[in-house]
């Protein structure tokens, strides 16, 4: 614990004035943590004296400041029977590093005296999101929770990229990542990755600047790098579609894009791409219904909310339905529903999963939606092989369309799922991306 000591000697008078006679007090302060968590607190404690005594039950004041000019009283404690003082502090609202100043006025009988400490705050750094596989040398973008607001657009973090060699993970890579303003309590970061080797990573954030101290995020989630980079985009035939513009697409060689204009649309589009000789083409473009309280960013997403993650994702490679098979073309595996039939929400290791059972199972009884589920797919949201969080929701499928609006799903008509199935082909690295046109933001399907 660092303190500082500041006391108060009488002054050496020339003239006409006489010294002051008090005695001398000396004043410590002490702050445990020197830097809290975000929205965490600190314990302030020091020591009052005199003459190598002990001052019981002298009152202090205690002051803060977050910028060195503007000063608040926070605290009117005493010291106790030993000399003692002892409170917590937390330095909000503003979530900066605050300068504490514990003041002894003096009385009749001691000079007065002061102290301060400076209790430091760590930022509210949220771990980057990041995909579950990439080709090497595929750039990606990153995102995560920034707090407080920072302002939009200043180099707010340092993304590290960690390669796992030898049993341990080695920082290779660095690269500057932007505040993006979210609302009056948060901020997001983001930015634009390029791990360079084939093997394991995973990335940590760093922030600090003059208002924060060092502060790193919890690890993402692993990323395996394949030895074979994204193909290059040659655009050879002079149409710009989605993927081209895209930052990169899970290394996919067929991409499912559904878009909205913005956050909360509640329609939007379907087109489905392939990857052909250097170019994506565009197979099909259908209009979709989606959740009852439209499009929502995918990593704050909770289950219930009847809200259209935004995201990528690796694609399950079947399909499924009431009918005995696929419809003719279809490449994806298909899964005949029956009436031990479930998708799980269960808090266990089938999690957003397939699961035949005779029992209850907890989530989605696939039988009970035979219009909606005749023929359906999984976009991939919140399942393995992606990463996968408990609370974020289960069963984001693109299905037939029914009246009204969804709890999540991509709503198409039923001419167009099938059209749509007879085109998907599992050996061709399915992807899904949901989000807006918007450009700039982290939820459009271009920053993917």
């Amino acid at each position: 614990m660092l303190a500082l000591v500041i006391a108060c000697f009488p002054a050496a008078s020339a003239g006409a004035a006489e010294p002051d006679a008090r005695t001398p007090s000396a004043l410590t302060a002490g702050a445990a943590p020197t830097a809290v968590a975000f929205g965490g607190s600190a314990v302030l404690s020091g020591h009052l004296e005199a003459g190598g005594l002990a001052v019981a039950d002298a009152p202090l004041t205690v002051a803060a400041t977050t910028d060195g000019l503007v000063w608040s009283t926070v605290a009117d404690p005493a010291t106790d029977g030993g000399g003692a003082f002892s409170l917590p502090v937390t330095p909000g609202p503003a979530w900066t590093s605050t300068t504490y100043r514990v003041t002894f006025a003096g009385d009749a009988a001691l000079l007065p005296s002061e102290a301060t400490v400076l209790v430091g705050v760590e930022a509210g750094l949220g771990p980057p999101s990041v995909p579950h596989a990439v080709g090497r040398d595929s750039r990606f973008a990153v995102s995560g929770v920034l707090r407080p607001p920072h302002p939009a657009g200043t180099t707010a973090v340092t993304i590290h990229c960690f390669v796992l060699k030898a049993g341990e993970w080695v920082d290779r890579a660095a690269f500057g990542g932007a505040a993006e303003a979210v609302d009056d309590t948060s901020s997001r970061y983001g930015g634009v990755v390029r791990l360079p080797s084939a093997g394991t990573w995973r990335l940590r954030v760093l922030h600090e600047d003059a208002g924060h101290a060092r502060t790193w995020s919890a690890w993402s989630g692993s990323i395996t790098v394949s030895a074979r980079p994204d193909e290059p985009i040659w655009d050879r035939d002079g149409v710009t579609t989605i993927p081209e513009r895209m930052v990169s697409r899970l290394n996919a060689r067929q991409l499912i894009v559904i878009t909205g204009r913005r956050l909360g649309a509640r329609t939007g589009m379907l087109r489905l791409y392939d990857y052909v000789d250097g170019d994506w083409i565009l197979r099909m473009a259908a209009p979709v219904k989606l959740g009852t309280y439209g499009l929502t960013n995918g990593l704050r997403r909770r289950a219930g909310s009847r809200t259209t993650p935004t995201g990528i994702w690796r694609m399950s490679q079947f399909a499924f339905g009431f009918h005995a098979s696929a419809p003719s073309g279809c490449g994806l595996r298909w899964r005949r529903i029956t009436r031990r039939s479930w998708w799980s929400a269960r808090h266990d290791s089938t999690y957003n999963t397939w699961v035949e059972s005779g029992r209850f199972v907890y989530g989605e009884h696939l039988t009970d939606y035979p219009r909606s589920y005749e023929f359906a797919v999984h976009t991939g949201y919140n399942a393995l092989p992606n990463q996968r969080v408990f609370g974020r929701g289960t069963a984001i499928f693109i299905h037939v369309v029914h009246p009204g609006y969804s709890a999540g799903c991509i709503l198409l008509a039923r001419s167009d799922m099938i059209a749509l199935l007879r085109q998907l082909d599992a050996g061709a690295r399915l992807s899904c991306a949901i989000g807006t046109t918007r450009s700039g933001t982290p939820t459009c399907v271009f920053s993917y």
